[in-house]
């Protein structure tokens, strides 16, 4: 009886893990693997793939535009994901406050996330039009200068790092806000006792005591930046100077398998991007322990 039970549920348990890992291993596993066996070919989609070995990684290790996909990655990375953090921080903090407009606030900061990422650049392409654009047309009201936002190589980047940040700090303030609201006033009161005055709960207590939703908030900014495309795809459209000054690897992959037909080279990109983020993301998992706290 106690036999029959036992397969009765692992029967059950099957029927409901079954189709996920079914899925997992459909549209997560087999794809990697077949993406690092195309990225041993060369196919254009349209004939058969021809087993080339490593060709691809060699002509990718010595392409200057790839290098300057990974170099236009990494500075997004170590730009964005840092002023995210704290924005996002100091934006949780002040919406952990009792206000007739908290719960207002609340969701206004967050609504920017719920938006495509494309509608949100199409947006904020138009606001930061050179001739037409809101942006500057306030400027101008004022009596300031009014920049080619869009056509210059530093400005437009600033332009992506401000509409990445405006998108996602809602977001992320919301998961930080739900860690700020489980830690006890105790804390805090005896910090007042102690002489502490606003600064130093914020840093001695607030920022130490948030670290493990602020550990998932890095982890998730890092892969997210990493794989920055959209933005990059509205705001270099119609302007070829601008996209190769701005170009990710994501979207260099992008361009490559689905513009030029090259699926091999775009796949050998893909399976390097892919062991890149994985390295990033070990070597954040092994650093959390030395300042991430769980209470």
């Amino acid at each position: 009886m106690d036999r029959k039970k036992k397969y009765k549920e692992w029967l059950w348990a099957f029927f409901f893990v079954g189709p996920t890992v079914v899925g997992i291993y459909l549209f997560y596993i087999y794809p990697v693997f077949d993406s690092v066996y195309i990225s041993l070919t060369k196919w254009n989609h349209l004939s058969k793939p021809e087993f080339i070995g490593f060709a691809n990684y060699v002509q990718l290790f010595r392409d200057p535009q790839v290098l300057k996909e990974f170099f236009n990655t990494l500075f997004y990375v170590i730009t964005i994901v840092p002023a995210t953090i704290v924005f996002s921080l100091l934006l949780a903090n002040a919406l952990n406050k009792k206000t007739p407009l908290t719960g207002f606030l609340r969701t206004a900061f967050f609504l920017p996330y719920m938006l495509l990422p494309v509608v949100t650049a199409t947006v904020w392409r138009l606001m930061f039009n050179t001739r037409y654009g809101l942006i500057n047309v306030v400027l101008g009201n004022l009596g300031l200068p009014q920049p080619a936002w869009i056509s210059g190589e530093y400005s437009v980047r600033l332009v992506i790092m401000v509409v990445s940040l405006w998108a996602s700090i809602g977001y992320y303030g919301v998961i930080l806000l739900a860690g700020l609201q489980n830690i006890s006033h105790q804390y805090y009161e005896a910090c007042e006792l102690d002489g502490g005055n606003a600064w130093h709960k914020f840093i001695h207590i607030t920022v130490p005591l948030v670290t493990p939703q602020l550990f998932f908030v890095v982890m998730i900014t890092v892969i997210s930046v990493f794989q920055l495309f959209d933005y990059i795809f509205i705001f270099g459209k119609g302007n070829p100077a601008v996209k190769e000054n701005i170009r990710t690897m994501a979207f260099g992959i992008y361009e490559r398998g689905f513009t030029y037909l090259d699926m091999g080279y775009a796949s050998a990109e893909a399976i390097v991007f892919c062991v890149l983020v994985l390295g990033v993301t070990v070597i954040q998992n092994y650093g959390q322990k030395k300042w991430v706290h769980y209470s």
